[in-house]
């Protein structure tokens, strides 16, 4: 399968949904990309938890996590065995 597709004026192209079908990618969400030994773009899901941590964007809000949110952060830390 090939596909041609143009790129915006913001750097984006569109992953066609046969692909995203396939490697399991959400409309919005989340993709590992990376250039192979051949110059091409290789696009995969990420794998676990620290793959997905390591995409994630810092928050650009300065405000401090309410108390139900700290509660619930900490809850889920603790069920998935983060800090």
């Amino acid at each position: 399968m090939n596909y041609t597709y143009s790129i915006t004026s913001k750097g984006q192209i569109t992953i066609p949904k046969e692909f995203r079908d396939k490697l399991g990618l959400d409309k919005i969400g989340k993709a590992n990309l990376r250039m192979n030994d051949m110059g091409e773009i290789v696009v995969s899901p990420p794998k676990d938890l620290a793959a997905v941590r390591s995409i994630l964007s810092t928050p650009s809000f300065k405000d401090t996590p309410s108390e139900k949110e700290q509660t619930i952060g900490s809850a889920l830390a603790k069920k998935y065995g983060i800090r």
